[in-house]
């Protein structure tokens, strides 16, 4: 989640992965399953257990062919989870219907594009920016089911002759020694490559709070220059990175005895100044003391967003999981970071997404178990993990390091003449989903209610299902409906979970400039890649720059912050936001009055700011607060109504913030189902299409 790590004489911490190791997000889910989720256990053993009139069900849905076959399951949302429930479910040969309340697809991933933009003009094509989800890590072994899933659309697309709708990953630049840093009323910025050894104007003589032991540079043993309160966090972490990589049962057991903690409530009463060791100076107080407020706040402020450090300590600490498989698990030596984006806006995945679920056929399990191969899934002929994708621009390229994958066999690319099944309803808004226990011959269902709009008008419609998958973010429950709730029936923990889990906001801004003003400045010059993000203590926080377009004169800014900072963004009027961030840009660039290139304030064609979507129901991703990982986590997972609902999306993971949460999450929703099911063979064939993702291990 920071924008720069610290570590002084440690370039790599020891959270490093490897393709050795499992995965530490999977370890952690079945833990807590195995440690808090008794409930959880026998629940699905009990309907799992139920099995009157399944055999019925499947006889009469799955296993019926032709125009004859029903949808078995209803989907609530087309965002990622939503839509790779289905897939999954289409490439097993099993119906559904996905209902989607807006007119695009991608809930969170969502690419705003200048009404200027054009793909093919030089100039306008960098004209957009990531509303949403922005990047992953390219060698993550968590993370490598989105490159799973773009690689296994390609191939259906192709056999279609879609090829104009084919994925191709390109490099994202998180960063850079080149992008600026600038707190405190600074003079001037300065370069991330000078951060360790500067105060950031924190200091008391510089007008901040900081005693001087904390900002005095010192040097490490192998001849690293640092500042002490730069190796905190190292410290903070490291024991608990230790313990699980030595061994997952000790390790979290270790971790989640600080469950109920937030990472500030950790830092100020539990860590102390003795827990810093070799670094540790009497001048910084007693060794029994904890950290003081103005160092957990300095702490905050440079790492994360304004009140961040108010969520769980576990969830910040097992984070570092995910930004330290943003490097090389294929060379440890390796400290760079390798991020990668979708070529000409996210917007594009989920899009492919919905080209795919409305054609006849989708995925094979031989689009699914090449694509595993190809992005070091599972190991090729040779019996060793690779990277050889083919959908991959120049830049995003792996190094030389990175062993090349030895899949057997080629994809199926045979033309095929495309046969169209609508499976995804746009503009269809379901208000009502309730338990009906007389469908299906009593085995019980559901019923959904939906507002479909059309042309200025709304019809109501209704539909049953033997299992629906909701993907809504929680807040989107409140339905706004006159009498009828969204759910009736709950029970007491699922509604405790929904109301409770907590999500972040966030705040973006995209702000378009006549020219790029900041590849032409000081020491990048020439630079003609990406520079990363800059950051400042301004309310606009980030200003991430683009990884594309740099051939062109124009181009577009991004400025993206989290929690309080993004409240108090989000509450003012459009322009009025854009105001504050181009401030904050000015701040970042004292030496260049940035006013003159701003192409001006344009709703949707030079600007665009984001921070409520009425869709999303409040908050953008999941981020749990002290003591939700124990205690919500089970019951978020545990279906409702004897199977017959599941409630997925990345709050229903362990991966909180990212694609793969939702993707996890639709691949449990799915596996209970088959389970219910008793659906043996499609099991068997999901495990071998997809790979086991973040699913817990429960025998029942």
């Amino acid at each position: 989640m920071s924008y720069f790590s610290f570590h002084p004489g440690n370039k790599s911490s020891g959270s490093r992965n490897t393709k050795k190791k499992d995965s530490v997000r999977k370890a952690f889910s079945d833990w807590i399953i195995k440690n808090y989720g008794d409930d959880y256990k026998e629940t699905l053993r009990k309907q799992r257990s139920e099995t009157k009139n399944i055999k019925l069900i499947k006889q009469q849905i799955i296993e019926v062919d032709g125009a004859e076959k029903k949808p078995l399951v209803g989907i609530i949302g087309g965002g990622f989870a939503g839509m790779y429930a289905g897939l999954i479910l289409q490439s097993l040969g099993i119906e559904f219907e996905i209902f989607e309340a807006s007119n695009r697809v991608g809930g969170r991933i969502d690419t705003w594009y200048s009404t200027e933009y054009d793909p093919k003009s030089k100039e306008n094509k960098g004209l957009y920016g990531e509303v949403g989800g922005m990047r992953i890590p390219q060698f993550s072994d968590d993370m490598l089911p989105v490159q799973h899933l773009a690689l296994s659309l390609n191939y259906v697309l192709e056999r279609n002759g879609l090829t104009d709708k084919m994925l191709r990953w390109r490099k994202f630049y998180y960063n850079s020694d080149y992008q600026r840093l600038r707190y405190n009323n600074m003079k001037d910025p300065i370069l991330a490559k000078e951060a360790n050894v500067n105060s950031l104007n924190f200091g008391k003589n510089k007008g901040g709070d900081l005693p001087e032991v904390w900002i005095t540079e010192k040097t490490a043993e192998d001849g690293t220059k640092y500042l002490p309160i730069n190796v905190i966090l190292d410290k903070v972490n490291g024991p608990f990175l230790d313990a699980i990589n030595k061994s997952f049962e000790t390790g979290f057991a270790k971790l989640m005895r600080y469950d109920n903690y937030s990472m500030w409530a950790y830092l100020t009463n539990v860590f102390t100044l003795a827990d810093l060791e070799e670094y540790y100076d009497p001048a910084m107080g007693a060794p029994c003391e904890n950290l003081s407020y103005n160092i957990a706040s300095y702490l905050e402020t440079v790492n994360v967003g304004t009140g961040m450090y108010s969520v769980s300590f576990v969830e910040m600490v097992i984070a570092v999981y995910d930004w330290d498989g943003s490097k090389n698990s294929y060379d440890p030596e390796d400290t760079n970071i390798y991020m990668i984006t979708m070529n000409d806006g996210m917007q594009h995945f989920p899009d492919a997404c919905k080209t795919v679920l409305n054609l006849e056929n989708g995925v094979t399990a031989n689009d699914g178990h090449l694509a595993q191969v190809l992005i070091g899934m599972i190991k090729g002929q040779n019996n060793e993990y690779g990277y050889s994708p083919p959908n991959l621009t120049k830049d995003a390229e792996p190094p030389t390091t990175v062993p090349p994958a030895d899949p057997k066999g080629t994809a199926n690319t045979n033309p095929e003449t495309p046969k169209e099944k609508q499976r995804v309803f746009m503009n269809h808004k379901v208000t009502e989903a309730r338990h009906d226990a007389e469908l299906y011959d009593k085995n019980g269902g559901m019923r959904l209610t939906i507002e479909h709009t059309k042309n200025g008008k709304t019809e109501t419609l209704d539909r049953e299902y033997a299992y629906v998958i909701s993907t809504l973010p929680n807040g989107a429950y409140l339905n706004g409906q006159k009498h009828k709730n969204f759910f009736e029936g709950l029970s007491f923990e699922k509604t405790r979970a929904l109301r409770e889990c907590n999500y972040m906001p966030a705040f973006k801004a995209f702000i378009t400039f006549n020219e790029q003003f900041w590849k032409k400045i000081g020491e990048n010059r020439q630079y003609e890649v990406g520079l990363g993000v800059s950051a400042s203590d301004r309310s606009n926080r980030q200003v991430v720059y683009p990884s594309y377009g740099y051939d062109a004169e124009k181009g577009v800014l991004q400025i993206y912050s989290w929690a309080q900072d993004a409240e108090r963004m989000g509450a003012l009027t459009d322009e009025e936001r854009v105001n504050e961030c181009l401030k904050g840009i000015q701040f970042m660039y004292p030496e260049v009055d940035i006013y003159k290139y701003f192409a001006g304030y344009n709703d949707g064609v030079t600007t665009k700011t984001w921070f409520w979507d009425q869709h999303a129901g409040g908050g953008a991703f999941a981020l749990f607060n002290p003591g939700q990982f124990k205690n919500l986590y089970p019951t978020l997972l545990t279906p409702e109504f004897k199977g017959a609902l599941n409630i997925a999306g990345e709050c229903c993971s362990v991966h909180h913030g990212w694609i793969v949460g939702a993707l996890d999450s639709a691949y449990n929703s799915v596996n209970n189902i088959l389970e219910k099911m008793k659906a043996t063979k499609e099991l068997a064939k999901m495990k071998a299409t997809w790979r086991q993702l973040t699913t817990p291990d429960v025998d029942v």
